[in-house]
């Protein structure tokens, strides 16, 4: 994701590898831009998503491009709620410097939603938005990234063997 100052406008910036170009997407038009400072990108099921985190109501929006690069094809899919975790308190000390909010990061096959809460938990949700479960990783604040394989290689102008 990407601002264009000269438009005032925020985009998603992807790579057409057949093209090999640039090319940008705006971003659905009722996401408050204003919070994409807690925002990210991510697949749901087989679709490109955003999630924002709605400060006002204390949720998550999941928003989904059914059509790839067709911009009115955004919807607004799931609203997540936030500190549904049993028996966890929320710090406002550690929510200022760690970010103690639920985000998304992968959805299973069966269209569970796993997602990591502040820097020391993962979260389940299923595809209705209800919580599952959650399962603490450690004590101090780590990251959480997906890893796919892929056969695909990206060759350079100037390969060298």
């Amino acid at each position: 994701m990407a601002s264009r100052r000269d438009l005032v406008l925020d985009v998603i910036v992807g790579f057409d590898l057949t093209e090999r170009k640039l090319f940008e997407m705006p971003l659905p038009n009722d996401v408050d831009h204003r919070a994409l400072v807690h925002s990210g990108l991510w697949v749901f099921g087989e679709f490109l998503s955003i999630w924002v985190k709605d400060t006002d109501n204390d949720t998550i929006e999941t928003w989904v491009m059914k059509e790839y690069k067709v911009h009115s094809s955004w919807t607004k899919t799931l609203v997540l709620p936030q500190h549904v975790i049993p028996g966890h308190y929320f710090n406002p000390m550690y929510y200022s410097r760690f970010a103690d909010y639920f985000h998304p990061i992968y959805s299973t096959e069966n269209g569970d939603i796993i997602g990591k809460y502040g820097g020391t938990r993962l979260v389940k949700y299923n595809d209705k938005g209800q919580f599952l479960g959650h399962h603490s990783f450690c004590n101090s604040p780590s990251e959480v990234v997906v890893y796919t394989e892929s056969l695909l290689s990206l060759s350079g102008d100037n390969e060298h063997v």
